[in-house]
């Protein structure tokens, strides 16, 4: 081969070579750019450990509890928290072994954690309600304050009783914190380290670091009701905390709200379990669900612009606007609260509706108030005598599955609880 034929040669191979390597640049951006078209939003889909369990699931992206949501398919936020709405709704009125298949969860969507589950909680970090904190957070889940919320028209309504438990009244507040845990590991001179450098050995054998996470739940065992009071997921906190956004693997495994709060309802509410009425989301400071709650008061007739006082405005779930506020940052917890626990719960329950509404303090941000409702007592045939029935999904098919215009079936006036 003379000196031409080897200059050619060359040219060529490496030609060849840019090519091909061209063409695998190319199918790996085509594979990182198109979204999969077949995706349905799941408990993946956002940053669940504020409210999903995320046992079961074998990936997680993590975003924060109080940021937009990641679009799917091109839906904007309301979309895609409608949809996830309304797979919450059917997963909440199936059978336990049809959500989980709904949810890609295996043969059960039970969370594996049940009781009051102090145990496990302070294993994994967590201060769990210590007495002070208990004692300093009394004063949250006193529902008529000037100094914190002023709810009395809409629990006199509720039949429910605006004094905390320190007054003798039924709304007992539960804190807990991703740190100062009695599971922290101490330094040589037996001190605690602050926050920043707190480590602590998990149950699985491996040394995790603190979050950061904090939440309050009030619980009124009496009236059946849980309070999302303040909700800091762990995912969100430890990226405050660490500068750096964690790995899935980093944070603790129990960590999803809707566990959180179903631990603290099996402390106040032992005696009856399965006296679940309402969710309330207190003073709504997260950006999304703030959008969602406005773009559902427009869409009144007349629209409004901003909630009104008790009882402000209701959105039952078979529209979008009860969909979408379900399917909300804050709202999502509520469902997988019902759907995650139906044994305990005595069958599968759901949510009807939701009402939007501020309370009697000037400038109050918006409250959200979910409605429970099933399992349907029905007469047996054999004996008469009444048992739960358990719908399943397909009962609901045309209710939770039917598109809507966002148009708003909304009834503002006194609504008489039945207790």
């Amino acid at each position: 081969m003379d000196h031409g034929e080897k200059l050619r040669f060359n040219f060529v191979t490496k030609m060849k070579g840019l090519i091909s390597l061209l063409l695998l640049l190319i199918a790996f951006v085509a594979g990182k750019a198109v979204p999969d078209q077949t995706h349905d939003p799941s408990p993946n889909d956002l940053d669940h450990d504020s409210d999903f369990n995320t046992t079961a699931v074998k990936s997680l992206e993590l975003y924060g509890y109080d940021e937009p949501a990641t679009a799917v398919d091109g839906d904007d936020p309301w979309s895609l928290s409608v949809r996830r709405g309304a797979k919450l709704l059917q997963g909440m009125k199936a059978s336990n072994k049809d959500a989980a298949t709904l949810y890609n969860m295996g043969n059960s969507a039970e969370s594996p954690y049940d009781g009051d589950l102090h145990t496990t909680l302070t294993s994994w970090g967590y201060n769990d309600n210590s007495p002070a904190l208990a004692a300093h957070v009394d004063k949250e889940c006193n529902m008529d304050s000037p100094s914190g919320h002023m709810l009395k028209n809409t629990f006199a309504e509720l039949g429910m009783s605006t004094k905390p438990k320190s007054q003798g009244g039924p709304n007992e507040c539960f804190q807990i914190e991703h740190y100062d845990s009695p599971s922290v590991i101490l330094d040589d001179d037996g001190t605690r380290p602050d926050k920043i450098h707190q480590y602590y050995n998990s149950p699985c054998g491996s040394e995790f670091r603190i979050t950061g996470a904090e939440h309050t739940v009030g619980i009124n065992a009496e009236s059946g009701a849980v309070y999302a009071m303040s909700i800091r997921s762990p995912a969100k906190a430890a990226r405050t905390l660490w500068r750096r956004a964690p790995k899935e693997e980093e944070l603790p495994h129990i960590r999803s709200f809707s566990d959180i709060a179903w631990a603290y309802w099996n402390r106040a509410a032992v005696d009856d379990l399965k006296n679940i009425k309402y969710f309330l989301v207190t003073m709504i400071i997260n950006t999304e669900t703030n959008q969602h709650v406005k773009q559902a008061l427009q869409n009144l007739d007349p629209p409004k612009n901003e909630a009104n006082g008790w009882p402000g405005a209701e959105f039952d779930m078979d529209n979008d606007a009860g969909k979408a506020l379900l399917g909300s940052p804050v709202g999502r917890w509520a469902g997988y609260f019902l759907m995650q626990h139906k044994r305990q719960l005595g069958g599968s329950k759901w949510i009807s509706k939701v009402r939007v509404f501020k309370s009697e303090k000037a400038g109050s941000l918006p409250y959200l108030l979910f409605y429970v409702e099933g399992p349907v007592e029905t007469k047996s045939k054999a004996g008469g005598e009444n048992r739960s029935e358990r719908r399943n999904d397909s009962v609901y098919e045309g209710v939770v599955g039917s598109s809507h215009d966002g148009k708003s079936v909304v009834r503002e006036h006194m609504y008489h609880a039945r207790l």
